[in-house]
């Protein structure tokens, strides 16, 4: 759909008055106002509550105005794509991923999407899950692999799956040799999660997703960690959890690039076990280049094993 002149009525949104924004486009009020008229009359909604002072957005009214951000955001896009092509750059791919999924996935992902796009170069941003909320809302990345964000006010997201979420120990933790061993291969629900409240466990910043889901699953069991190591990197709380400093928790798809496996023993975590869902996050109502598109399509695919949604 073509839309005359789509930054009169933004600015009317963003001035929540016809009068400010009139003077703001250097226009009379009489012709914002027409112009406003015609526009309701030729989508045969009404866009602005007029009984607001200041105005306000009606339900069509929000959803014209997000389609006009995104049509703003894909023709930028385009002129910036187009740019790039008549001066021969490379199209680039910006990533955002925290530093521990990047090592468990970019190695299994990247080269397949290398194969399909030589000329696309990845750019990534490695920053701790809370960071990079940030980098999709700023538009400093493309596509961020996190868990849903809880502020949905500027990202969208697609989620790519639901794994589980493991307790790991060494085999030779006095406690873990009195349960009894449980592989990674073939794991076991622990049996009371009340047995770790005086261990040592060794858990991500209290407000990463990952660490609220495991705080509900110690509330439901009644149980109050009193020794809590944090750490902002999974593979620090695994390879400490190996030299027998106490328990750590992982999710599955990082079993396959985890040292030490042959020393640890997996268990299942809650009853039903403890799921943690992963997904794509972007700008909302931003533009997804195709081979962003293949990327996410290639996530899918190499996490499909360990989704459990469907089981």
């Amino acid at each position: 759909m073509f839309v005359k002149n789509p930054e009169y009525f933004m600015t009317i949104v963003k001035e929540r008055s016809i009068s400010r924004a009139a003077e703001r486009l250097y226009l009379s009020q009489p012709y914002l106002s027409q112009y406003l008229a015609k526009m309701e009359s030729s989508l045969g909604v009404t866009l602005l509550d007029r009984s607001h002072t200041p105005l306000k957005l009606t339900e069509a009214g929000e959803l014209f105005y997000a389609y006009l951000e995104r049509q703003g955001y894909l023709d930028r896009q385009l002129v910036s794509d187009l740019r790039d092509l008549r001066d021969k750059k490379r199209p680039v791919l910006h990533l955002g991923v925290s530093p521990w999924r990047g090592s468990v996935l970019l190695p299994e992902v990247l080269p397949l999407f290398a194969e399909q796009y030589p000329d696309v170069q990845v750019v990534l941003h490695e920053a701790p899950v809370p960071q990079l909320e940030d980098l999709a809302a700023g538009s400093v990345t493309d596509l961020c692999i996190m868990q849903i964000p809880d502020n949905l006010e500027e990202l969208a997201y697609e989620t790519v799956m639901g794994e589980q979420v493991f307790l790991v120990g060494h085999r030779e933790h006095p406690l873990l040799k009195e349960i009894g061993e449980s592989s990674y291969q073939d794991p076991k629900p622990f049996p009371d999660l009340r047995l770790l409240e005086r261990e040592r466990l060794m858990l991500l910043p209290p407000d990463w997703r990952l660490s609220k889901l495991l705080h509900n699953v110690f509330s439901v069991y009644n149980m109050e960690p009193q020794n809590i190591l944090v750490t902002t990197n999974t593979t620090t709380a695994i390879n400490l959890a190996a030299e027998r400093m106490g328990f750590a928790f992982l999710q599955e798809s990082g079993l396959s690039r985890t040292p030490y496996l042959d020393q640890l023993s997996c268990f299942t975590v809650g009853d039903p076990p403890l799921i943690c869902s992963l997904a794509v996050v972007y700008k909302k109502n931003g533009f997804l280049s195709p081979a962003a598109r293949t990327f996410i399509d290639l996530i899918r695919e190499h996490y499909r094993p360990f989704d459990r949604r469907s089981r």
